[in-house]
């Protein structure tokens, strides 16, 4: 059940405009080798925001003003809607490839 939960979740991706924030997700988590740390909000568009506050569960307004979004409320909300899901497992099928830590290339 989980592993068809994380294509339900691309496909729900991929309907709307997630693209620059999941590739600021994969960034991070690439940079920082877990589910941690938070992404800007400033540079997403109105419509990314409406979005990303929709999937949230919160305001357009309320996001606004905490101008940044942590990578493990996301994957909270993630796992409420898509249950069994990680960020990671997100990523890797959303981007079609695996996500790998820098600190594991050295």
């Amino acid at each position: 059940m989980r592993k068809k939960n994380v294509f339900v979740a691309v496909k729900h991706f991929e309907r709307g405009p997630f693209a620059k924030v999941l590739e600021a997700f994969r960034v991070r988590y690439e940079r920082i080798g877990e589910t941690a740390g938070t992404i800007y909000t400033a540079p997403l568009s109105h419509e990314e925001l409406v979005a990303l506050a929709d999937f949230m569960d919160m305001s357009v307004y309320a996001l606004e003003l905490q101008r940044k979004i942590s990578l493990k409320n996301f994957e909270e909300k993630l796992q409420v809607k898509y249950p069994g899901v990680k960020l990671e497992q997100l990523l890797r099928v959303y981007f079609g490839k695996k996500t790998v830590p820098l600190l594991d290339e050295k």
